[in-house]
């Protein structure tokens, strides 16, 4: 079977927001050998990089939830906000001065606090800038520093992809259209068929389109997936399909 495994990475395989243990990383290598491999994070690449060993960080990937896209071996497409996309995203954090996490194409724009969990993972390679909103070119992925019911709503009847992820106080914004699956629609790898890996809100469309669905952890949004692992399964999990 070659069909693609398309993995989630922050709460799938990384579990400490800098690294994958070597199970992991033993039996993602053995599934290599079957299938091609798919990461798929809601971290621009630039932020995968770090987290994925030299040889994974060459497979397809998916970044931003979908806003950026590396073919295997090849270079990246990003897909960035409109402008009257962009205009609506300033204007909220204008009317509501909450704290923001923006990436461009690749440099950043950060304003949220020190100690916050994504501000210690962000650019951990020291690969970009942090700059001012102004200077990047493009919005390609926004975390919002609310929980605002109202801006959530806004966003959303304005046709952007909104994911609210309440334990952390924070919402993530990509542009229209944009997910993890349709980027690996997008890649054309799953016109036969697919298994994913996830454990949060973000991946609820990827796990729903693949034949055979793996959540680790627990989600209510997830509750469908076929199987339901602990962090201490995926390792064997993912050596059972290098094995068939």
């Amino acid at each position: 079977m070659n069909e693609p495994a398309v993995f989630d990475v922050d709460g799938t395989l990384c579990f400490d927001g800098r690294t994958v243990s070597t199970d992991i990383l033993e039996a993602l290598r053995a599934l290599r050998s079957v299938r091609p491999l798919v990461f798929a994070s809601a971290r621009p690449i630039r932020d995968l990089y770090p987290v994925l060993p030299e040889d994974l960080r060459k497979e397809a990937l998916i970044g931003g939830n979908g806003a950026f896209v590396q073919r295997r071996g090849g270079g990246i497409d990003v897909v960035g906000f409109a402008p009257h996309e962009r205009d609506l995203v300033d204007a909220l954090i204008e009317a509501t001065g909450c704290a923001y996490l923006i990436d461009g194409e690749w440099n950043y724009s950060y304003t949220g606090e020190a100690d916050h969990r994504i501000y210690r993972q962000l650019d951990a390679g020291a690969l970009a800038s942090t700059v001012s909103r102004a200077e990047l070119g493009t919005y390609s992925k926004v975390v919002l520093f609310t929980e605002d019911e109202a801006v959530r709503e806004r966003l959303r009847s304005a046709g952007l992809t909104v994911t609210h992820h309440p334990a952390e106080g924070l919402i993530d914004v990509a542009p229209s259209g944009i997910s993890k699956h349709a980027a690996l629609v997008k890649l054309q790898l799953c016109g036969d068929g697919y298994t994913a890996f996830g454990n949060d809100a973000n991946d609820v469309d990827l796990l729903r389109h693949a034949d055979a669905s793996f959540c680790v952890g627990q989600h209510e949004l997830l509750s469908f997936a076929d199987h339901h692992l602990e962090p201490d399964d995926v390792a064997p999990a993912i050596l059972g399909l290098a094995r068939g």
